[in-house]
């Protein structure tokens, strides 16, 4: 269920892993699932290793790839596209060559069709090309690994992983705090024809992503009030949040939907923002979105990208991000005070 004309990443007994002296590789399927109706929202289940200096990057797209969708296992997100042709990509990604490389074992993908709530699902095991005849048990099953490779030169390679790990347990452990905007008199509203809920909170808009968090606030639907399109697009969208306990660390919400770090109280300043355009969101919330990693600087207008871990800004050649397989709404614009802050690692060049 691979579809290895775009898959760089090597796959030995079952499991996916950075190919050798590379930064990055991707792990793509082919269609796992064609229902009739369109496919609505999904979720993604991983059982992966990640070590130190690694990360793993998960997409799905219910269009046959023309659109990927960025997602935190764990997590159910709606999907913006239209189509019922749901495929997963992982990108597997280290800060240094001589980091050990992650792996990926399995995917499990639940996802909802049209308008009914019983979900499906497909589970999906990484496989060697020679296991492919097997790696589908039924329409759902469970992938067998190949036989014994002769590279063994990746930890965990031989490893019988029968536990997820890493954040995929991240759903059912976060407890919700509770937003500070949305205690009492929150003003929740929706347009006509749309699906998507703000909350309108000190003169901005802030869209509640997912069902599952609307309720978690202890919102119900009869608090959803209608606006036009037109009086909602007057409200600026919410841009700084915080998690709740902890008031310490302030994030930027990008407009694809995701969050990074702000770093220090100058580059605060140096995007004219203030103290109370900060709002708390629940630990649930928090964790839903993904991380942004990746940027260009807005002005002057330089489409080189960095990718921006642990404190260090790191170019990326154009075949690097080819690679990476990025899309626009991964690429956040930045300022020049915050690209400034960020020591300068080593270039991925592929």
């Amino acid at each position: 269920n691979l579809d290895f004309s775009q898959t760089q990443a090597v796959l030995i007994n079952g499991k996916a892993f950075i190919a050798n002296n590379s930064y990055s590789s991707a792990v793509v399927s082919a269609i796992i699932a064609n229902p009739t109706k369109n496919i609505i929202n999904a979720r993604i289940d991983a059982n992966s290793v990640i070590y130190s200096g690694n990360t793993i990057l998960y997409y799905v797209s219910n269009n046959n790839g023309a659109r990927w969708q960025q997602m935190n296992p764990g997590y159910t997100y709606t999907l913006d596209a239209t189509g019922n042709q749901l495929r997963w990509k992982a990108v597997l990604i280290r800060n240094n060559l001589w980091d050990q490389s992650a792996y990926l074992d399995s995917v499990l993908i639940t996802y909802t069709t049209g308008i009914t709530i019983q979900a499906s699902q497909a589970l999906v095991a990484i496989n060697d090309p020679e296991g492919l005849t097997r790696s589908v048990l039924n329409s759902l099953g469970i992938g067998f690994s190949a036989g014994n490779s002769a590279n063994n030169n990746y930890a965990g390679a031989n490893q019988n992983n029968s536990g997820s790990t890493g954040s995929v347990l991240g759903a059912t452990i976060y407890t919700a705090g509770k937003k500070s905007a949305g205690s009492g008199s929150a003003t929740i509203v929706r347009a006509p024809g749309q699906t998507e809920i703000y909350e309108i909170m000190g003169g901005k808009k802030h869209l509640i992503p997912t069902m599952d968090i609307f309720y978690n606030y202890g919102f119900t639907d009869e608090m959803i009030q209608n606006i036009s399109a037109k009086n909602l697009a007057k409200y600026p969208r919410v841009k700084l949040l915080m998690s709740a306990g902890n008031k310490n660390s302030t994030y930027y919400l990008t407009e694809g939907g995701m969050i990074r770090l702000v770093p220090r109280k100058d580059v605060f300043d140096s995007y004219g923002d203030r103290n109370e355009d900060i709002i708390e969101v629940s630990k649930k919330e928090f964790n839903f979105y993904p991380r942004n990693q990746f940027v260009f600087l807005e002005r002057p207008l330089n489409r080189d990208v960095f990718q921006i871990t642990d404190g260090m800004k790191r170019y990326l050649t154009p075949m690097a991000v080819q690679r990476m397989v990025l899309t626009d709404e991964q690429i956040a614009p930045i300022n020049e005070t915050e690209l400034a802050f960020y020591k300068t690692g080593r270039p991925i060049i592929y």
